[in-house]
């Protein structure tokens, strides 16, 4: 939420999606999976939407899957106006 809120302040735009997660190749040491990563949708006067999304391959694979899936988000939450 926090980062999505600052990188829509700092650019002075009405949209901004912020994430982060474990992209690979190996893991971060902690329990959490290669591939889990974290969204934060900032839109307008809307409060922030977050979600969560595992994703399979390696590492480019999965940050191609993030892009997707932050674009996706937008569109959906345009569209929806939530």
């Amino acid at each position: 939420r926090q980062m999505a809120n600052a990188a829509k302040q700092r650019a002075n735009v009405e949209v901004a999606v912020a994430v982060t997660g474990i992209a690979g190749p190996g893991s971060d040491g902690s329990d959490k999976p290669v591939g889990l990563v974290h969204f934060g949708w900032c839109i307008g006067d809307q409060p922030v939407s977050c979600g969560v999304a595992v994703f399979d391959g390696d590492r480019r694979a999965v940050r191609q899957q993030t892009v997707l899936h932050a674009l996706e988000g937008i569109v959906l939450r345009l569209e929806s106006g939530a």
